[in-house]
């Protein structure tokens, strides 16, 4: 078993998407979605453009490890595909396909065809049904798991499965 952790900078429910009864992480964070496997833990802690910088912002254990063509094709995650109805249909992130080689992007308001390589050098889609998701009402991380925190730009794995899963 896997944590990933990461400082969110921008909570604007497009990566994580926290909305209805899934908690996706489609763009942004490529490295931990490129090898993140069923199982694993992924967490964020806020920036400092948060009220509370440090505080947990989300986690999730991830569920499903998808392709973005199987998330795109998949029934389940339709409507996440942007469409300006709602504040929440606005943040859709199922927004890259492929159409035979040629990657297709899907008009939303987040990312545009220039974050394409950075959005799809992760592979992935992470999914889970299990997660927390507390966003500008983040929560100060319990001393005990302090050590998980990552405290600058990228990324940081612990593999300590008693730590994981107390946590």
């Amino acid at each position: 078993m896997k944590l990933s952790a990461y400082v969110i900078t921008t909570d604007t429910g497009f990566a994580p998407n926290p909305f209805g009864r899934y908690c996706t992480l489609a763009c942004c964070k490529p490295s931990i979605r490129r090898t993140a496997k069923v199982g694993d833990i992924v967490m964020a802690t806020a920036g400092h453009d948060f009220d509370e910088a440090g505080s947990l912002v989300y986690a999730m254990k991830v569920g499903e490890v998808l392709t973005f063509n199987e998330y795109w094709s998949d029934e389940r995650f339709a409507s996440r595909k942007p469409t300006s109805a709602t504040a929440v249909s606005r943040c859709g992130d199922n927004i890259w396909h492929q159409v035979g080689r040629r990657w297709e992007l899907e008009p939303n308001e987040n990312h545009g065809r220039d974050q394409r390589r950075f959005d799809t050098s992760g592979e992935n889609v992470l999914v889970a049904t299990e997660f927390f998701y507390f966003g500008r009402e983040a929560v100060e991380l319990p001393k005990e798991f302090e050590r998980l925190r990552c405290r600058g730009r990228g990324h940081k794995n612990e593999y300590d499965d008693a730590l994981i899963g107390r946590f």
